[in-house]
């Protein structure tokens, strides 16, 4: 458990938090690319507590610049695109993407002051599907190249969902190896509707052996389980600094996911998905289908506390989810973390062996507050273009030998991939 300083230093992201002076310290998704396409229209955008506006300028340049005109307050997503920037509907003052005034309408000529306004303006760029904004101090970070940002259009796709509770919950789900074992049950035979794989055919239905190991991005998750037919089947999955995650999957279709869990305010967030498949184009069709039917248009799981996560214990009674919430994992992650809670208060929660990851992970994190606190330079950061993605970093989902376990295997890995480097 946490003591409730502990929790609160950890949980707090707005504005001169230490919490948000180390997530602002790298780049973080704020939408995907699909939702503001080139000429789209302006969205207002919640983010660590800021109020802000994404646009495109009439030369589809991206801005992200603050929501309310810093003359009366109103608010810039309703403006027009034009002139270069975006134009207040109330007096006229317009906005370029780095939030200098270029015009002051209603001001007599000689008397306009548009080079004494400087409004909140961050920068923005687009990659892999989202598009990130930096809203910290200094010059930032590379975004790392992960496949799941870097592999050709066709083999990756990025979601957005908005989250009812604190990031950190939506973090510790993610990287919770137990929990999958129960929450995410389903009846043999039944196959995911992301992967399209028998889940029980591959892990089982008994908790798997868990341990971490720390890594220059974050945190290795091993989970180890005990495949049906006898062999050993092995999960790595990763904590990735600051709200980042990795996820591994067992079929064909889709290699691996990578999870951003991004602070609205401190009671809510959006879990942005990236889906990735490594040796061919997804099935892209089949992905959106599945959201549409478990999203809503606020962004918003269709299971939801306010109607119970629309629970079926008729369901679980028979050959259906063992939550009786459905077959949709996300939602089942929602109803986890919403039901803490807004903020979970941890000064009252009981952790296990099997909660390994979940106490480590708090580790890392409250270490890097310390380092940002101090002075030192966030943890986990790119800033040489050679360096492109971690050395270290593997997500993957295996059957190994009975010699082996977690770092044994990834150890071999990373040996293979620098033998292959070098010829």
């Amino acid at each position: 458990m946490l003591s409730k300083e502990q929790n609160e230093l950890i949980t707090q992201t707005g504005p001169g938090t230490p919490c948000g002076r180390l997530l602002r310290s790298y780049w973080q998704p704020v939408a995907t690319a699909e939702e503001l396409p080139p000429g789209g229209d302006p969205i207002p955008i919640r983010i660590m507590s800021e109020d802000l506006v994404l646009f495109r300028d009439d030369s589809d340049r991206l801005g992200l610049i603050g929501q309310h005109c810093p003359h009366r307050g109103t608010d810039l997503s309703y403006g027009r695109v034009e002139d270069g920037g975006l134009r207040c509907l109330y007096h006229g003052w317009l906005f370029d993407i780095d939030g200098n005034c270029l015009d002051q309408p209603a001001e007599p000529e000689g008397r306009k002051f548009c080079d004494k306004i400087k409004h909140v303006a961050y920068p923005v760029q687009e990659k892999g599907g989202a598009i990130w904004a930096y809203l910290g101090e200094g010059a930032p970070p590379l975004i790392p190249e992960f496949q799941f940002l870097a592999a050709p259009e066709p083999n990756r796709l990025a979601f957005r969902v908005k989250q009812m509770s604190n990031w950190l919950q939506g973090v510790e789900s993610s990287i919770d190896p137990a929990h999958t074992t129960f929450l995410h049950r389903r009846p043999p035979g039944i196959k995911s509707e992301r992967s399209g794989t028998d889940v029980n055919a591959v892990r089982g239905t008994n908790p798997p052996a868990i341990s971490t190991e720390n890594t220059s991005f974050g945190m290795r998750i091993y989970a180890l389980h005990d495949s049906p037919d006898g062999r050993k089947y092995l999960r790595v999955n990763n904590y990735v600094y600051p709200t980042g995650t990795t996820a591994s999957q067992s079929g064909n279709d889709v290699s691996y996911q990578g999870r951003i869990y991004v602070p609205i305010d401190d009671y809510s967030h959006y879990r942005f998905e990236f889906f990735y498949s490594r040796n061919k184009p997804m099935d892209k069709e089949r992905l959106r289908k599945n959201r549409e039917k478990n999203v809503a248009q606020d962004h918003r799981h269709v299971r939801r506390e306010e109607n119970r996560y629309l629970q079926d214990r008729a369901e679980m009674k028979g050959d259906g989810s063992w939550s009786g919430m459905g077959l949709h994992f996300p939602s089942q992650d929602a109803f986890a973390i919403e039901t803490q809670g807004a903020i979970q208060d941890r000064t009252k929660e009981m952790l296990g062996s099997s909660d390994v990851v979940i106490a480590m992970a708090r580790r890392r994190v409250l270490d890097a507050i310390k380092d940002i606190e101090e002075g030192k330079p966030a943890p986990g950061q790119i800033r040489d273009p050679s360096e492109g993605i971690f050395a270290d970093f593997i997500c993957a989902a295996d059957f190994i030998g009975d010699d082996e376990d977690g770092p044994s295997y990834c150890r071999r890995l990373l040996a293979e991939a620098e033998t292959a480097a070098t010829g």
